[in-house]
């Protein structure tokens, strides 16, 4: 028992004098001294920026349309005897090509009983005007015939005052002058009606005459001919159908001669404005709305004509776009693969701006600021905005060339806030 208790306090001399000396060594120790850390300046990407010309562009969609579109219709009544195929939905069609014929038997048969009636009264005219020539001559000899018995009759007279002559001479001879007399009479009414009778005779020439060009024109109706080259927009009949005049029988418009119909915001319409003063209509471009590549084939346009009035509605003028033929080469016919209806995006292109600076959207900050570097420190700036147009914001003033606008994030930035700028391979162009 007492060698244990001994043992005990052996231990705990031993570790009070073991905790005593670490005491002593831990107060023997040197304070070491602190240095202040300085923070570093964050690191931003900046793009310098050099001053552009721009063309502001007004961006617009719409609905393709022919320019002109004609309805096919009958003129003459019958049946459908042929049909080109040519004449169905889609197909190319070129111009005064036969796309349907109506029978024409009836019409043929109508010409010749018309020529018939032109020769008979051509005839008719011709006999007379013989007549009208032997009455002429007739007539000079009844004159003739009566100035001869007048004579015969005064001689006659003078011989019976003289009782040279007897009374039935006398009388017989009065007969003979008044038969002359009416000969010459009936002659002369004969000519006199000649000429209406020729007047009637020449009308009814006339009237045939014109019965073979009414026969002819129906002949001609009845084939229909393609007003124009362009395409087959719709088909509404089928070979051997009855159709009468003025039914409807497909629609087809012209190739190469397409239009835009577009609604620009008022707002929009300051940056073409300048143009229409000049008297110039904005050149325009045409693709396809729902293209994915980049690649997609547009098409040249320019502004027709602006439409009377503002949609009262939206609030938008509507402004029509003359899609133009690519000159370039190789291109074929390129309207022939944009066709009415295709959804497409217009970019009209509008008054040019000099000295600009174009930054992307991102980059200009609440209030129109934007962060710029300057002699390692940050400097926020106030810019003058002239156009934010889809990711880009064209800035009139507030910039000057060669300033290094900050490109990178920033949080927490403030004026004078001092920032560096990371190597020229991390830095970026001005877009």
């Amino acid at each position: 028992m007492v060698s244990i208790v001994i043992r005990f306090v052996r231990v705990v001399i031993v570790l009070a004098a073991a905790s005593a000396l670490g005491f002593w060594l831990y107060s023997l120790r040197e304070t070491p001294d602190r240095q202040p850390v300085e923070p570093l300046p964050p690191g931003v990407r900046v793009i310098e920026m050099h001053p552009e010309t721009r063309q502001m562009v007004v961006a617009a969609f719409g609905t393709v349309a022919p320019r002109n579109s004609v309805k096919v219709a009958a003129e003459v009544a019958g049946r459908i005897e042929r049909m080109d195929p040519a004449f169905r939905e889609g197909k190319k069609i070129e111009k005064d090509q036969v796309i349907i014929e109506i029978d024409r038997r009836a019409a043929i048969l109508d010409r010749a009983a018309a020529k018939a009636r032109v020769v008979q009264a051509e005839a008719e005219i011709d006999y007379l005007a013989r007549d009208i020539e032997n009455l002429s001559s007739d007539l000079s000899l009844a004159e003739s015939n009566m100035d001869l018995a007048a004579k015969e009759v005064e001689r006659l007279k003078a011989l019976n005052q003289r009782e040279f002559a007897s009374k039935t001479s006398l009388d017989k001879a009065q007969q003979q002058y008044l038969a002359a007399k009416i000969q010459v009479q009936t002659t002369r009414n004969r000519m006199a009606l000649a000429g209406p009778l020729m007047a009637q005779k020449q009308a009814a020439l006339a009237l045939a005459r014109n019965d073979v060009e009414k026969v002819d024109l129906v002949l001609e109706k009845s084939r229909i001919l393609a007003p124009f080259a362009g395409f087959v927009q719709s088909r509404l009949v089928e070979q051997g159908d009855y159709v009468n005049p003025g039914q409807i029988l497909g629609r087809v418009y012209r190739a190469g001669a397409l239009d835009v119909d577009v609604r620009i915001p008022l707002a929009e319409l300051r940056w073409i404005q300048p143009l229409f003063d000049r008297g110039q209509l904005p050149e325009a471009q045409v693709r396809m709305a729902n293209a994915a590549s980049e690649e997609t084939r547009s098409w040249p346009a320019r502004v027709a004509r602006i439409k009377a009035e503002i949609d009262d509605q939206t609030r938008t003028l509507p402004i029509t776009l003359e899609i133009l033929p690519d000159p370039g080469p190789d291109n074929g016919n390129p309207l022939d693969t944009l066709k009415p209806g295709a959804f497409v995006q217009c970019r009209i292109q509008g008054k040019r701006f000099d000295d600009i600076h174009v930054l992307p959207r991102h980059l200009v900050h609440t209030g129109n600021r934007v962060y710029v570097v300057k002699d390692g420190r940050l400097e926020i700036r106030q810019v003058s905005v002239l156009r934010k147009f889809n990711d880009q914001v064209f800035v009139e003033s507030g910039l000057a060339p060669g300033d290094h606008v900050v490109s990178s994030p920033l949080p927490g930035a403030y004026n004078g806030m001092a920032v560096t700028v990371k190597p020229a391979d991390h830095q970026e162009d001005t877009p």
